[in-house]
């Protein structure tokens, strides 16, 4: 008997996750729906719906060859079109690229180990469209000749946010500042992207955008937010790839700004991933060293933990050492109260 049904229990969880590893891949994260296709009573093939990104695609030998991928492909997208879904990417490996292309999907890029695809609207056409129309007052100006990006999470925005802008700002021509908008974090894209967007305001030739879902998302680096080392720089390569190769040249951008990471591991695999991928295509990486404070790196990380809990007079004077006026004032309003409870009980990552 054969048959394709939803993964629902745990031992149907478990089983799709063995049936993974038998072929040198992990269960990936944030999995809303998953699908398996079964030959009496047997597990042979398995496929996750994680948001719009589909995933986890795996068939075992025996199966392989049928087009049982093609057609759990099919069930899934028709799974995400029933729940609103409009656009889907893919993140798989390069090898198996082309049979996603033949299956209706565009090709974003590709590295020599991963690959990401999408299929729907608004894709990156889309998204390259509406962000030249922000640019095209901003960088059209007279004697416009380097173009830098940075891009950030800024969970939340801290004085090192504003140290690394201001700092890039002042070594190129224009500046261009992405906000991270995959919404995972624990400060909102909106409250981010406000922050910044009100901190950065004092430097007349920063533009403040959002990155949409082509930089540092769960599409193009889903490690980011699972800290996954063992699968970071894999994912770290295909961000680094899609800057490099898509969004730098078309949009002009001829350096990007990162500041030191002494902190977190997968972020500074990233950087040292993205200094190889951007030699390969000649786009400039400079690292700036980070702003300290009392002889330490100033951190988002630092600041989710002082907030943690129940902060004191101590913990509040610190935070003001380490927060531009614009975060530590809307921490302190009525307006960021919700917010400041959601990171008084936040425990995790982001």
């Amino acid at each position: 008997m054969q048959e394709y049904r939803q993964i629902l229990i745990d031992t149907e969880w478990a089983e799709a996750e063995r049936l993974l590893l038998a072929a040198g891949l992990s269960m990936p994260a944030g999995c809303d729906y998953g699908l398996a296709y079964y030959e009496d009573g047997h597990m042979l093939a398995c496929g996750f719906l994680a948001g719009n990104v589909l995933c986890g695609f795996c068939v075992a030998p025996a199966a392989q060859g049928d087009g049982v991928s093609t057609a759990i492909l099919s069930r899934l997208v028709l799974h995400g079109k029933q729940q609103g879904i409009d656009h889907f990417f893919i993140f798989t490996k390069a090898g198996e690229a082309e049979k996603f292309v033949a299956a209706g999907f565009t090709l974003v890029a590709r590295t020599g180990q991963a690959a990401l695809l999408e299929q729907g609207r608004p894709n990156y056409a889309d998204w390259l469209a509406a962000t030249r129309e922000r640019l095209s007052s901003f960088v059209h100006s007279q004697g416009v000749s380097a173009l830098g990006a940075i891009v950030m999470n800024a969970n939340p925005f801290t004085r090192g946010h504003e140290y690394l802008a201001s700092t890039a700002a002042a070594s190129c021509d224009r500046l261009l500042v992405f906000v991270v908008q995959e919404d995972v974090s624990v400060v909102p894209f909106a409250v981010r992207f406000k922050l910044v967007s009100e901190g950065l305001a004092h430097l007349p030739n920063v533009l403040v955008l959002p990155a949409g879902p082509y930089m540092v998302s769960r599409a193009s680096f889903p490690a980011y937010f699972t800290a996954d080392a063992t699968r970071g720089s894999v994912h770290a390569g295909l961000d680094c790839a899609i800057f490099a190769t898509r969004i730098a040249s078309d949009l002009g951008i001829s350096i990007r700004f990162v500041g030191t990471e002494p902190f977190d591991p997968v972020t500074r695999q990233y950087n040292a991933v993205m200094a190889q991928e951007f030699a390969r295509s000649g786009l400039t990486l400079r690292e700036i060293p980070r702003l300290e404070s009392a002889g330490a790196a100033v951190s988002a990380s630092r600041v989710r933990a002082l907030l943690r809990g129940e902060p004191g007079q101590a913990q509040w004077h610190e935070l003001e050492t380490l927060l531009p006026s614009v975060t530590y004032n809307f921490l302190r309003s009525p307006q960021g109260a919700d917010l400041l409870r959601q990171l008084q009980n936040h425990v995790g990552r982001h």
